[in-house]
Protein backbone atom coordinates (compact mmCIF):
# COMPACT_ATOMS: atom_id res chain seq x y z
CA UNK A 1 0.00 0.00 0.00
CA UNK A 2 1.44 3.33 -1.05
CA UNK A 3 1.69 6.19 1.37
CA UNK A 4 1.23 9.75 0.18
CA UNK A 5 3.25 12.72 1.35
CA UNK A 6 0.37 14.19 3.43
CA UNK A 7 -0.14 10.79 5.08
CA UNK A 8 3.58 10.55 5.78
CA UNK A 9 3.68 14.00 7.35
CA UNK A 10 0.65 13.15 9.45
CA UNK A 11 2.26 9.91 10.58
CA UNK A 12 5.54 11.65 11.49
CA UNK A 13 3.68 14.38 13.37
CA UNK A 14 1.70 11.78 15.29
CA UNK A 15 4.86 9.94 16.38
CA UNK A 16 7.11 13.01 16.62
CA UNK A 17 7.99 12.64 20.30
CA UNK A 18 8.77 8.93 19.93
CA UNK A 19 11.01 9.65 16.92
CA UNK A 20 12.86 12.39 18.82
CA UNK A 21 13.31 10.07 21.81
CA UNK A 22 14.69 7.26 19.62
CA UNK A 23 17.03 9.66 17.83
CA UNK A 24 18.43 11.07 21.09
CA UNK A 25 18.77 7.59 22.58
CA UNK A 26 20.76 6.36 19.58
CA UNK A 27 22.99 9.44 19.74
CA UNK A 28 23.65 8.92 23.46
CA UNK A 29 24.48 5.24 22.91
CA UNK A 30 26.83 6.10 20.03
CA UNK A 31 28.55 8.77 22.15
CA UNK A 32 28.92 6.39 25.08
CA UNK A 33 30.44 3.64 22.94
CA UNK A 34 32.84 6.01 21.17
CA UNK A 35 33.89 7.80 24.37
CA UNK A 36 34.04 5.01 26.93
CA UNK A 37 34.01 1.60 25.18
CA UNK A 38 36.18 1.78 22.05
CA UNK A 39 39.88 1.94 22.84
CA UNK A 40 41.50 5.15 21.64
CA UNK A 41 44.28 5.21 19.03
CA UNK A 42 47.05 7.81 18.78
CA UNK A 43 49.19 8.43 15.69
CA UNK A 44 52.73 9.78 15.67
CA UNK A 45 54.42 10.56 12.34
CA UNK A 46 57.96 11.16 11.18
CA UNK A 47 59.02 12.36 7.70
CA UNK A 48 62.27 11.25 6.11
CA UNK A 49 64.15 12.58 3.09
CA UNK A 50 66.06 10.33 0.67
CA UNK A 51 69.50 11.85 0.15
CA UNK A 52 71.75 10.81 -2.74
CA UNK A 53 75.31 11.97 -3.55
CA UNK A 54 74.12 13.72 -6.72
CA UNK A 55 71.53 15.76 -4.81
CA UNK A 56 74.13 18.48 -4.32
CA UNK A 57 75.05 18.73 -8.00
CA UNK A 58 75.02 22.21 -9.50
CA UNK A 59 74.00 21.13 -12.99
CA UNK A 60 70.23 21.30 -13.50
CA UNK A 61 70.10 18.05 -15.47
CA UNK A 62 72.06 16.31 -12.73
CA UNK A 63 69.59 17.59 -10.14
CA UNK A 64 66.64 16.30 -12.21
CA UNK A 65 68.32 12.93 -12.60
CA UNK A 66 69.05 12.82 -8.87
CA UNK A 67 65.40 13.64 -8.10
CA UNK A 68 64.13 10.94 -10.45
CA UNK A 69 66.54 8.46 -8.96
CA UNK A 70 65.56 9.35 -5.41
CA UNK A 71 61.86 9.01 -6.23
CA UNK A 72 62.46 5.54 -7.65
CA UNK A 73 64.43 4.32 -4.66
CA UNK A 74 61.90 5.64 -2.11
CA UNK A 75 59.74 2.56 -2.60
CA UNK A 76 62.81 0.35 -2.34
CA UNK A 77 63.77 1.97 0.95
CA UNK A 78 60.23 1.56 2.23
CA UNK A 79 60.40 -2.16 1.41
CA UNK A 80 63.64 -2.37 3.37
CA UNK A 81 62.09 -0.66 6.38
CA UNK A 82 59.09 -2.98 6.30
CA UNK A 83 61.25 -6.08 6.75
CA UNK A 84 60.95 -8.22 9.86
CA UNK A 85 64.57 -7.58 10.80
CA UNK A 86 64.16 -3.79 10.83
CA UNK A 87 60.82 -3.81 12.63
CA UNK A 88 62.16 -6.25 15.21
CA UNK A 89 64.97 -3.79 15.90
CA UNK A 90 62.47 -0.94 16.20
CA UNK A 91 60.35 -2.96 18.61
CA UNK A 92 63.39 -3.73 20.74
CA UNK A 93 64.63 -0.11 20.62
CA UNK A 94 61.21 1.21 21.69
CA UNK A 95 60.88 -1.35 24.46
CA UNK A 96 57.55 -2.62 23.15
CA UNK A 97 56.54 -6.21 23.77
CA UNK A 98 54.00 -7.71 21.37
CA UNK A 99 53.92 -10.35 18.61
CA UNK A 100 55.80 -9.12 15.54
CA UNK A 101 52.78 -9.59 13.26
CA UNK A 102 50.73 -7.31 15.50
CA UNK A 103 53.56 -4.79 15.74
CA UNK A 104 53.86 -4.61 11.95
CA UNK A 105 50.23 -3.46 11.79
CA UNK A 106 51.04 -0.44 13.95
CA UNK A 107 53.66 0.94 11.53
CA UNK A 108 52.89 2.26 8.06
CA UNK A 109 55.18 3.82 5.43
CA UNK A 110 53.90 6.04 2.60
CA UNK A 111 55.63 7.87 -0.23
CA UNK A 112 54.51 11.50 -0.40
CA UNK A 113 53.35 12.86 -3.77
CA UNK A 114 56.15 11.30 -5.85
CA UNK A 115 58.79 13.28 -3.98
CA UNK A 116 62.00 12.28 -2.27
CA UNK A 117 60.16 12.39 1.06
CA UNK A 118 58.25 9.56 2.67
CA UNK A 119 56.39 9.28 5.94
CA UNK A 120 56.30 6.72 8.71
CA UNK A 121 53.15 6.73 10.85
CA UNK A 122 52.79 4.78 14.07
CA UNK A 123 49.43 3.92 15.65
CA UNK A 124 49.27 2.94 19.32
CA UNK A 125 46.83 2.98 22.21
CA UNK A 126 48.84 5.62 24.09
CA UNK A 127 50.54 8.80 22.83
CA UNK A 128 53.76 7.91 24.70
CA UNK A 129 54.03 4.54 23.00
CA UNK A 130 53.29 5.98 19.55
CA UNK A 131 56.01 8.61 19.91
CA UNK A 132 58.47 6.11 21.37
CA UNK A 133 58.11 3.81 18.35
CA UNK A 134 58.33 6.73 15.90
CA UNK A 135 61.51 7.92 17.63
CA UNK A 136 62.96 4.42 17.29
CA UNK A 137 62.25 4.50 13.54
CA UNK A 138 63.98 7.89 13.26
CA UNK A 139 66.98 6.49 15.10
CA UNK A 140 67.38 3.22 13.21
CA UNK A 141 66.17 3.99 9.66
CA UNK A 142 69.16 6.13 8.48
CA UNK A 143 71.76 3.56 9.57
CA UNK A 144 69.75 0.72 8.05
CA UNK A 145 69.56 2.46 4.66
CA UNK A 146 73.27 3.42 4.82
CA UNK A 147 74.16 -0.25 5.25
CA UNK A 148 71.88 -1.22 2.38
CA UNK A 149 73.38 1.08 -0.28
CA UNK A 150 76.64 2.95 -0.10
CA UNK A 151 76.38 6.69 -0.73
CA UNK A 152 72.61 6.88 -0.03
CA UNK A 153 71.16 7.98 3.27
CA UNK A 154 68.07 9.29 5.01
CA UNK A 155 67.63 12.63 6.69
CA UNK A 156 64.89 13.45 9.19
CA UNK A 157 62.63 16.19 7.82
CA UNK A 158 60.06 16.24 10.63
CA UNK A 159 60.87 14.44 13.88
CA UNK A 160 58.26 12.32 15.61
CA UNK A 161 55.43 14.39 17.05
CA UNK A 162 53.64 13.81 20.34
CA UNK A 163 49.96 13.11 19.55
CA UNK A 164 47.96 15.04 22.14
CA UNK A 165 44.59 14.03 20.65
CA UNK A 166 43.38 10.55 19.65
CA UNK A 167 42.99 9.89 15.94
CA UNK A 168 40.14 7.47 16.56
CA UNK A 169 37.41 6.99 17.46
CA UNK A 170 36.00 10.29 16.21
CA UNK A 171 33.48 10.94 18.99
CA UNK A 172 31.64 13.84 17.33
CA UNK A 173 31.38 12.08 13.98
CA UNK A 174 30.22 8.81 15.58
CA UNK A 175 27.62 10.67 17.66
CA UNK A 176 26.19 12.40 14.58
CA UNK A 177 26.07 9.06 12.75
CA UNK A 178 24.25 7.56 15.74
CA UNK A 179 21.69 10.38 15.70
CA UNK A 180 21.08 9.93 11.97
CA UNK A 181 20.74 6.16 12.31
CA UNK A 182 18.35 6.57 15.23
CA UNK A 183 16.21 8.99 13.23
CA UNK A 184 16.15 6.84 10.07
CA UNK A 185 15.45 3.60 11.92
CA UNK A 186 12.67 5.11 14.03
CA UNK A 187 10.98 6.69 10.99
CA UNK A 188 11.22 3.43 9.04
CA UNK A 189 9.78 1.54 12.01
CA UNK A 190 6.71 3.76 12.30
CA UNK A 191 6.14 3.72 8.54
CA UNK A 192 6.35 -0.08 8.37
CA UNK A 193 4.17 -0.47 11.44
CA UNK A 194 1.57 1.77 9.86
CA UNK A 195 1.73 -0.05 6.54
CA UNK A 196 1.28 -3.50 8.08
CA UNK A 197 -1.37 -2.42 10.57
CA UNK A 198 -4.62 -3.58 8.91
CA UNK A 199 -6.89 -2.67 11.80
CA UNK A 200 -9.64 -0.12 11.20
CA UNK A 201 -9.75 2.34 14.08
CA UNK A 202 -12.02 5.03 12.65
CA UNK A 203 -13.85 6.09 9.51
CA UNK A 204 -10.74 7.82 8.15
CA UNK A 205 -8.96 4.45 7.92
CA UNK A 206 -11.72 3.14 5.64
CA UNK A 207 -11.28 5.95 3.14
CA UNK A 208 -7.49 6.18 3.37
CA UNK A 209 -6.62 2.47 3.30
CA UNK A 210 -9.42 1.03 1.18
CA UNK A 211 -10.72 4.07 -0.72
CA UNK A 212 -14.32 3.26 0.23
CA UNK A 213 -17.04 5.78 1.12
CA UNK A 214 -18.43 5.84 4.67
CA UNK A 215 -22.22 5.69 4.63
CA UNK A 216 -22.72 5.77 8.39
CA UNK A 217 -20.89 5.15 11.63
CA UNK A 218 -21.94 3.94 15.08
CA UNK A 219 -20.75 6.14 17.94
CA UNK A 220 -18.78 4.61 20.76
CA UNK A 221 -21.20 3.96 23.65
CA UNK A 222 -18.94 4.04 26.67
CA UNK A 223 -19.29 5.36 30.20
CA UNK A 224 -18.14 8.82 29.19
CA UNK A 225 -20.71 8.95 26.38
CA UNK A 226 -23.50 7.77 28.74
CA UNK A 227 -22.54 10.38 31.32
CA UNK A 228 -22.58 13.15 28.72
CA UNK A 229 -26.03 11.99 27.51
CA UNK A 230 -27.33 11.96 31.07
CA UNK A 231 -25.97 15.44 31.72
CA UNK A 232 -27.67 16.74 28.58
CA UNK A 233 -30.97 15.21 29.61
CA UNK A 234 -30.78 16.73 33.08
CA UNK A 235 -29.88 20.09 31.59
CA UNK A 236 -33.03 20.04 29.43
CA UNK A 237 -35.20 19.45 32.50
Amino acid sequence: MEITLPQLMKLLKKNLFAIIACTLAAGIVAFGIAEFVIEKDYVSTVKLYVFTPTSSANNENDNINALNYAQKVVNTYIEMLETNSFLSGVEKEAGVSMPLENFKKTVKFDALNETEVFEASVTAHSPEEAKKIADAISSLAPSTIAKFKEGASLKIVDPANYPDKPSSPKVTQDTVIGLLLGFVISVCYFILRNQFDLRIKNEEDVTEKYNLPVLACIPAFNKEFAKQKKDRSEAKK
